[in-house]
Parts: C-alpha cells; sequence; structure tokens
C-alpha cells in the first residue's frame, strides 16, 4: 500500500475524518500497521496499554472468562477503536483482545495519539463523541439485558 492508500483507509474511520492530510500523513507514517489472522491473541488480560489500535478491516473481540466459567465479549468491527479506553484511564486491560476474524489494525503509539488529543481539538470532540456512544451502547445493554456487541 501506498501512503495515499493508507491515508485513504485512515479518512474511512469516523475518527480521522476531521483531520487535515497533513496530519493524516502523519498518522499513517507514525502508526503501525498490523495484520492478526483469525484466532490471534492481540493483548493479553491484564496488559498495560502501549497503544490505541483502529480496526482498518476485520474484527476483534474483547473477551473476559468469568468465575462461573461463563464468558463475557464485547466487539469491535471495521473502523472501531480500541485500547483507547484503558489508555485514558491508566488502567490495564480488562479482558484478553482476540482476532475473530483475518484482521488489520493501524496501532498509533501512545505519545502520537495524546499529541492529537492536545493539538487537534476536532480529533478530540470525534473521540469523546465516539466513548460516549460506546458507553451509551453499553448502558443500554446492561439496563436492558441484552447482549454486549
Amino acid at each position: 500500500m501506498t501512503i495515499e492508500d493508507d491515508i485513504a483507509c485512515l479518512k474511512q474511520i469516523p475518527l480521522f475524518r476531521s483531520l487535515p492530510k497533513p496530519r493524516l500523513k502523519l498518522v499513517a507514517l507514525m502508526g503501525e500497521k498490523l495484520h492478526f489472522e483469525a484466532g490471534t491473541k492481540i493483548i493479553a488480560e491484564g496488559e498495560r496499554p502501549e497503544g490505541v489500535y483502529f480496526i482498518m478491516a476485520g474484527e476483534v473481540e474483547l473477551s473476559h472468562e468469568r468465575e462461573d466459567g461463563r464468558t463475557k465479549r464485547f466487539r469491535f468491527e471495521t473502523g472501531s477503536i480500541f485500547g483507547d479506553v484503558p489508555m485514558l484511564c491508566d488502567q490495564p486491560y480488562v479482558g484478553e483482545v482476540i482476532a475473530t476474524s483475518d484482521a488489520s489494525a493501524l496501532r498509533l503509539p501512545r505519545d502520537l495519539f495524546f499529541e492529537l488529543l492536545e493539538t487537534i481539538p476536532d480529533f478530540s470532540i470525534a473521540l469523546s463523541r465516539d466513548l460516549a456512544s460506546r458507553l451509551y451502547k453499553l448502558a443500554d445493554a446492561v439496563l436492558h439485558s441484552e447482549k454486549v456487541h
């Protein structure tokens, strides 16, 4: 893929739509492009976040096996972000993250993620909206006893 292809992919992710092209280029150059085969463990439960992942294609799942043997799952699809919540809270991952399909992701290192938050108000607002949307879906699922996905 060329840098222009990477920028075009980034523009498909809602958090990056408002970023000016020079910033998108910086993200594309500084972000680490990763590919995971289905079944690959990406993050271990209890691991500290070192970066934020943007799912460019495919699906991954955050899961935690409870003491009663039941497993709770939360799915992230193309265009989703994960790793931001534990990084912003300075907490470890509450479950393991596994690719449920072949997936590609862009991993932004901690420093670049926080630089974007500090220097680009539109990025901070987009992240806030994304976090609020996820919180709303989670609250709705918990309150209505629906499956969280």
